[in-house]
């Protein structure tokens, strides 16, 4: 397979993340573009070119539709931000392990235990952090789309959130994991404001809409 072949085959898999409706209609004329602003001999996307098609898909997927309430609006860019911050937690979990590490070791100098404790902590934030950002973009979706138990769906993760947030703080994670814990807070206030939107009365005729009155059907020749 040439490289021309084997990098629009590749640029066709970012294109498989955006919206069906979107492919169709703006899919070939991207691929295009891209192939056209390819170097010579080039068989795989840029870095930068594929971060900008997947964020290029992940809000042509939270882009709302019209007639949407702007509270709702609002709360779906707000858990765009948060599935961004809970990335953004997850690059600052990576980075400063070896600082947590070395902050554990130095105040428990020679207890294993500790630092067992320490990467057992670490891979579960590993985890938490892919799984907080499938969650945001699916609630981000599925608020979109009016379903109603996205809304306490969101509540109930806003106090997984809050529990985590107080389970962190009981356990030193200020002292040790600053940076993890300042990124933890930064999800919680983004959580708790798109709950206050998405239950703000505009919001409820959106998620609950009222039913149409019907007419009573009069015969031609009307009452008598």
């Amino acid at each position: 397979m040439s490289g021309q072949a084997n990098l629009e085959r590749r640029y066709r898999r970012l294109l498989a993340f955006y919206p069906r409706a979107f492919r169709r209609e703006n899919g070939e004329e991207i691929l295009a573009v891209l192939l056209a602003c390819a170097q010579e001999g080039q068989q795989r996307p840029e870095l930068a070119a594929s971060a900008d098609l997947i964020r290029g898909a992940v809000r042509a997927w939270l882009r709302p539709a019209p007639g949407r309430p702007c509270s709702v609006r609002i709360a779906v860019r707000l858990m765009g931000t948060g599935a961004a911050a809970q990335v953004a937690a997850l690059v600052t979990v990576i980075l400063t392990a070896g600082s947590v590490r070395s902050a554990v070791a130095h105040r428990y100098p020679g207890v294993a235990a500790a630092q067992h404790a320490v990467s057992a902590s670490l891979v579960m934030d590993y985890v938490g952090a892919a799984i907080g950002i499938v969650v945001w973009l699916a609630l981000a979706w599925a608020l979109l789309r009016g379903r109603d138990r996205a809304r306490a769906a969101l509540v109930a993760f806003l106090g997984m959130i809050t529990l985590s947030m107080l389970i962190a703080i009981g356990q030193d994670s200020a002292v040790f994991a600053p940076a993890d814990l300042i990124a933890g807070a930064v999800d919680w206030l983004i959580a708790l404001t798109a709950c206050v939107l998405v239950f703000t009365r505009t919001s409820a005729r959106f998620y609950h809409p009222e039913p149409r009155a019907v007419t009573p059907w009069r015969g031609t020749f009307g009452t008598m």
